[in-house]
């Protein structure tokens, strides 16, 4: 009778999630009657109990720092990337919401669905997708300032307007998406599981949903005047 997967050594007492996740097939539902399965899924279990329960300490603060840059960076790109939708309705009122919305959260839901037990507290998480919603919003409003917005028309009140509402518009949508991050993550750390990424879909499609109808409102008041 051939050894299963449980007696390959490189298997064998995995130290990283990583290490019994990227080829594992505990996860298979076609497979989920096979003794191989079975011993592959409770090791997996066990590295990630094992994660949440002592996470690694060192550069903790580093990480953080890091992934605010990052953020705040991947979602400047996404700003000089929207101008390529146009500014016809249909790109302002649908297009520019999902792109933007996306882009402020995108990063720490990728290494929350990748390494959740990384984050200590709730709190990080939206430290980290606040400053990339600040960060959205500055660049966004300098563009509109300097390049989007001719000179003769910038007002005083249009850039009131938009250094307040709109970047509190930013905000408000990205922590919508923010407590479906946080909730998602609640319920990794208390099953001492892997983070379920599905779980945040409903709260982003309400932060786009909500943008969407702001852009639908405002782009109707200014063809109106």
């Amino acid at each position: 009778m051939s050894a299963g997967i449980e007696d390959e050594p490189a298997l064998f007492a995995a130290a990283r999630a990583g290490d019994a996740g990227a080829d594992a097939i505990g996860g298979e539902a076609a497979l989920a009657d096979a003794p191989e399965a079975a011993c592959d899924k409770a090791r997996g279990d066990a590295v990630l109990r094992g994660l949440w329960e002592s996470p690694p300490q060192s550069g903790a603060l580093l990480r953080v720092l890091g992934l605010c840059a990052a953020s705040g960076l991947f979602a400047v790109l996404c700003a000089f990337a929207k101008g390529a939708l146009g500014f016809w309705f249909l790109a302002v009122a649908v297009g520019a919401p999902v792109v933007e919305e996306t882009a402020k959260v995108v990063l720490p839901l990728m290494w929350l669905e990748k390494e959740p037990w990384r984050f200590r507290s709730v709190f990080t998480i939206a430290f980290t997708c606040l400053c990339s919603a600040l960060v959205f919003a500055t660049i966004e409003n300098l563009l509109y300032f300097h390049v989007y917005i001719p000179k003769d028309k910038l007002t005083a009140g249009i850039i009131q307007y938009r250094l307040t509402v709109c970047t509190l518009m930013h905000v408000a949508c990205t922590m919508i998406s923010t407590c479906g991050l946080a909730r998602a993550w609640r319920e990794a750390k208390k099953s001492l599981s892997a983070f379920f990424a599905p779980a945040v879909t409903p709260y982003l499609g309400v932060a786009m949903v909500i943008h969407g109808l702001y852009n639908a409102v405002a782009m109707i008041f200014s063809l109106a005047e």
